[in-house]
């Protein structure tokens, strides 16, 4: 089946929107404020892993249908052991309850609606309610996002970008933090890789893939030129986004001295550019955005999980994962941080591999040896990572990996990992 422009425009609105959390909103401004003068090109090393690489991994398993396709090379119990704990660090035990309390602290609150002893509780309830409403609607789940929620976040979006380039608060500052002594373009790619947003793509790469099986198209070839064709649209918009929030960072002097996160940067912002509409456009964007991401992440969640028993199905595992998000926001989230930063040390490196690995795949002499080797060099690498943020690693072993490059980036894997895979292309040879 051919589809129209107008279908390709509303799914790649789609993709901008479940990519684009609350996070990812107030991200960029602080680190455009501490780039400074140097804001464009650490934007440009934010937009390579922040948006390049989830695109091409939500490529990669928009043709293959299903993310868990890129590890069937692995022993099962790492295959299984690995999805659970992407989905639910990316699900209800972390991402989403955190996505709650953003869309209350920034949205919520500052309207001062209701903020009395039990407001917490009623807008979780109330918001999760609202998401669990659009992911029991399976079928139109995808075309009220794109047709609806998305063109309204990025209208609104539209707007602040437009008076940010059009009305700056002040002159861009000199370069400061990280971004005084080091390379904007490094620095700005590794905060691009601290998003995660590869995680993300292979879970709304399945939901890509179920969306262009509804409109008809299931053959590979075809379903690659419309996941690129919309990718694209995504890719453009969500680079003309970052770029955006880098300058409004790097012209918010007047505004930022004080603020400990973007999020605050970016509120200040607005509500100077815009006055008291400016609280009503940044709770709408915050809550759209938080909604949209809540939606597809859930359901990518629940569609996973909802394979390992016939009875245990994608509605029970949508409303118990909105049960757990609301609950777990309510009281376990500063516990649950401590825990998950770890484990996305962990996974996340894993998950770019595989990725890499999918391409070569065809040029691998023996793909079992070079998937399993590969890994098992990242993940002891990136266990040490892990253990690093825990404090957990002995003081023998961090002096060693000193001599590592990357190290001090949390980028230990990355030079391990090629040597891993070149040793396993010249020993697979022998093997196969």
């Amino acid at each position: 089946m051919t589809l129209s422009r107008k279908e390709i425009a509303v799914l790649g609105m789609m993709i901008f929107s479940l990519f684009l959390g609350a996070g990812n909103i107030i991200f960029p401004p602080m680190e455009g404020f501490q780039a400074g003068t140097n804001w464009l090109w650490a934007a440009l090393g934010f937009i390579l892993t922040g948006v390049i690489m989830p695109f091409i991994t939500l490529l990669t398993v928009s043709v293959k249908g299903r993310g868990e396709e890129l590890s069937r090379d692995l022993p099962q119990w790492l295959e299984v052991a690995f999805w659970s704990i992407l989905y639910l660090v990316i699900g209800s035990t972390f991402a989403m309850p955190r996505i709650t309390n953003v869309a209350y602290e920034m949205a919520w609150q500052p309207l001062n609606l209701f903020n009395g002893d039990y407001s917490h509780i009623v807008f979780a309830i109330a918001f999760n309610l609202i998401a669990l409403l659009f992911m029991l609607g399976r079928s139109t789940m995808i075309s009220s996002i794109g047709k609806f929620m998305a063109p309204l976040l990025l209208l609104l979006l539209a707007a602040v970008g437009f008076a940010v380039m059009t009305n700056p608060l002040s002159e861009i500052i000199p370069p400061s933090h990280a971004y005084a002594d080091n390379s904007a373009v490094a620095t700005g790619l590794v905060s691009g890789y601290q998003t995660m947003d590869v995680l993300s793509a292979m879970a709304f790469g399945g939901i890509v893939a179920r969306a262009l099986a509804v409109k008809g198209v299931a053959h590979k070839s075809a379903v690659l030129k419309y996941a690129l064709s919309a990718g694209v649209v995504s890719v453009v918009l969500l680079a003309a986004l970052y770029l955006c929030l880098f300058y409004l960072g790097a012209t918010s002097a007047p505004v930022a001295q004080n603020a400990s996160n973007g999020g605050q940067i970016f509120s200040a912002y607005v509500n100077q550019l815009f006055g008291k509409s400016g609280l009503l456009m940044m709770s709408a964007i915050v809550l759209l955005a938080s909604l949209t991401t809540l939606v597809g992440v859930t359901s990518a969640c629940a569609d996973y999980f909802s394979q390992f028993h016939h009875r245990l199905n994608y509605k029970f595992f949508v409303i118990l994962f909105s049960v757990a998000t609301t609950v777990i926001a309510e009281t376990g989230l500063t516990t649950l941080l401590r825990v998950t930063i770890p484990a996305l040390l962990l996974i996340y490196p894993m998950a770019i591999i595989l990725v890499v690995l999918q391409f070569l795949r065809p040029h691998l002499p023996n793909v079992r040896f070079s998937y399993r080797l590969t890994i098992a060099v990242v993940l002891l690498f990136s266990l040490c990572d892990s253990l690093n943020n825990l404090g957990w690693l002995p003081p023998q072993i961090d002096r060693l990996l000193n001599y590592v490059p990357f190290y001090h980036l949390g980028l230990s894997w990355a030079v391990p990992a090629l040597i891993a895979l070149g040793l396993s292309v010249v020993l697979g040879k022998s093997k196969a």
